[in-house]
């Protein structure tokens, strides 16, 4: 459907000269997710995964990996991100000062 066109192309605009690691961890995250939901197993497999359980099981094991997904990008970014965001207020409030 053309999401991954798109957000590489807005990735582009918004960083022409790839200043940011936003490239490679983008490359690093389609290792992963492709083989499993870009058209890969979970996908190939749900229809036939809900025709023979139900809709709720596959929902709620897609709400505890979706949950764990969450909790350890809180646990392990969270804390660089800020400790960044923190950094880049320091070296901005030095330039104008």
């Amino acid at each position: 459907m053309g999401v991954t066109a798109t957000g590489l192309i807005l990735m582009r605009i918004t960083d022409p000269d790839a200043e940011s690691p936003a490239f490679e961890a983008f490359g690093y995250k389609q290792l992963i997710f492709e083989p499993f939901f870009g058209g890969g197993m979970i996908t190939a497999l749900a229809v036939p995964i809900i025709f023979l359980t139900g809709i709720w099981p596959l929902f709620f094991a897609m709400l505890l990996i979706f949950a764990i997904a969450v909790g350890a990008g809180l646990i392990y970014y969270a804390p660089k991100a800020k400790a960044e965001r923190a950094e880049a207020r320091e070296g901005t409030s030095a330039v104008t000062t």
